[in-house]
């Protein structure tokens, strides 16, 4: 027993002690947040690890946007994810630790799995290793260090673990296992799940080829799998539906990527950022995972064929998973610095197949090529038979390659810490009884995540897992226009029309936070409050900086 799991915890070690050195200082920053997507992703876990052990049927209905429904669906739910958290769950509520704990365990979990993979594939012990790491920390992978759902990719190397186990044996057990490792794939990051769609069939169907006992048990599998999500495209469906959303084609060639694309990494790249500038051309994700992925397969491949052999059908089908990936983040055309040279794959897919027209950032299928280069890595320094200590020293030539540490971290994005007392209006509406819809101002668009952070309205969502009371404000990646509408109305409050947005959704409190406003805006709130007071508002709570006004239904005031 001992021998079957100490490696596997061993590789969790070598990753969480690698996780710490190479994302510094966030293990240090762990009860600290920024604005924006962090903090949406912090509120999300939170809201749904709150669900799960209170009311599981109040999931999809998540405390935001007030009175809408569904709006779990608005963004990434990251479900799959979230699992991950379970067990902290038990210990803290706190939801800025738990989420920067799990951001930082999804780099571990993702390389403990690739390195399985590996294994799976008959990688040595070190080859191995070096694979998991190779992709845990891909720069590929950690270009979007903000958005846990493009980091959670802990459960795909086990879709092709599987997969390549049910090609070997054809037992129906690892096929079914395959499928239940893409839903939480795909609960994980809904990203990853539609553009599998795109990426996986071409791979599997050559992997499996003539076997075709074995086709029967795939297609099964693979339609369990559609079942498996099912329940969270009716989620975004009965969220998106109702706001008539459609991405149209020219917003997916946008951040699509373009053949440089391929040359780019993160500006933070301490290696690479500097020299692959003039690649970074497009609004899509940098592409480039360094040279080593690149370099060491090519070897293996040399290797092999000096032994008078050629490269195995799974090594074959780990090089299409990788051309495959690359086509399809190039999006609906294929372009080189500005100019289009040809239509895309992916434009003839997206209008064969309406799922595909949900896809906004086409380069999120760089996830396969990170995870394809990774596990071919593995096979080649396996085949070049290099001692354990050059093996892995070309490991560490490879996590050169992808150093961003020290992340910066400005001290304008500290904008919660839980180390300190939360303000002590969340308390008093903690303290409330039943669920009185809530509105805080000021209301922000995104600029608000940079001008004024701490009043942004992330930062809100978070503050809400204190109390829990419905909120009108909201922030995801899709807002309702009737959102829209108030967050418009409510840039005069108070006035007439942005009391009778807020009483039109039922609110009961308003939240003023006066260092929230600047000089000019806070001076024309003093001047018109006054006229609202006892008709339409009543204070009922004052805290320093921080004012609760009841709002008067028209016949109380009468």
């Amino acid at each position: 027993m001992r021998d079957r799991w100490w490696p596997p915890l061993r590789a969790f070690a070598l990753y969480a002690l690698l996780t710490a050195v190479l994302t510094w200082p966030y293990v240090t920053r762990l009860r600290i947040l920024d604005a924006g997507d962090s903090a949406f992703f912090a509120w999300v876990m939170a809201w749904e690890l709150h669900a799960l052990f209170t009311d599981p049927a109040v999931l999809p209905h998540a405390n935001m946007f007030h009175p809408h429904r569904f709006v779990l669906g608005l963004d990434e739910p990251v479900l799959g994810t979230t699992l991950l958290a379970l067990p902290l769950r038990l210990f803290t509520a706190d939801a800025v630790f738990v989420f920067n704990l799990t951001r930082l365990l999804t780099y571990a979990a993702s390389g403990l799995t690739a390195y399985l993979l590996a294994r799976e594939l008959r990688c040595a012990e070190v080859p191995a290793l070096v694979a998991g790491a190779l992709f845990a920390f891909s720069p590929i992978r950690t270009d979007q260090i903000a958005h846990l759902s493009t980091l959670g990719s802990q459960w795909l190397p086990l879709v092709l673990l599987f997969l390549f186990r049910f090609a070997r044996g054809g037992r129906a057990r690892d096929a079914l296992l395959s499928a239940v490792f893409y839903v939480l794939t795909a609960y994980a990051c809904g990203y990853h799940g539609v553009l599998a769609g795109a990426v996986l069939p071409l791979p599997a169907a050559f992997l499996i080829g003539a076997r075709w006992s074995r086709w029967p048990k795939a297609l099964a599998a693979a339609a369990l799998a559609g079942l498996g999500v099912l329940p969270l495209l009716l989620l975004h469906r009965a969220a998106l539906a109702p706001l008539q959303f459609v991405r149209n084609l020219e917003e997916t060639r946008y951040y699509a990527a373009a053949l440089e694309t391929l040359l780019a990494t993160s500006s933070w790249n301490r290696l690479w950022g500097p020299l692959t500038e003039e690649f970074r051309t497009t609004f899509a994700n940098n592409l480039f995972p360094g040279l080593l992925p690149y370099v060491l397969p090519a070897l293996g491949l040399v290797a092999v064929a000096r032994r008078g052999r050629r490269p195995g059908r799974e090594a074959l089908t780990l090089a299409l998973l990788a051309l495959v990936a690359v086509v399809v983040c190039l999006g609906p055309d294929i372009r080189f610095f500005g100019r289009t040279l040809a239509r895309g794959p992916f434009g003839f897919l997206r209008e064969a197949v309406p799922l595909f027209q949900n896809i906004r950032v086409t380069a999120r299928a760089g996830i396969f090529l990170a995870l394809a280069l990774s596990a071919l890595s593995g096979l080649a320094l396996t085949a070049l038979r290099l001692r354990p200590a050059v093996a892995a020293g070309l490991g560490v030539l490879g996590l050169v390659e992808t150093l961003v540490i020290p992340i910066p971290t400005p001290s304008w994005s500290d904008v919660v810490d839980t180390r300190k007392p939360a303000p002590p209006v969340y308390a008093w509406l903690a303290a409330q009884p039943g669920e009185p819809a809530v509105v805080e101002v000021p209301m922000l668009d995104v600029e608000g995540v940079i001008n004024e952070p701490a009043f942004h309205e992330s930062i809100y969502l978070v503050h809400s897992t204190r109390h829990w009371k419905p909120l009108v404000n909201g922030y995801a990646g899709h807002e309702p226009p009737d959102y829209l509408q108030l967050r418009q109305a409510m840039r005069r409050f108070p006035s007439a029309e942005s009391l009778a947005e807020l009483r039109a959704r039922g609110t009961r409190y308003v939240i003023v936070h006066r260092w929230g406003h600047g000089p000019n805006r806070w001076a024309r709130i003093e001047r018109d409050l006054p006229g609202f007071l006892g008709r339409d508002l009543r204070e009922v709570a004052r805290f320093d900086g921080d004012t609760v006004y009841e709002l008067v239904t028209p016949a109380a005031s009468r």
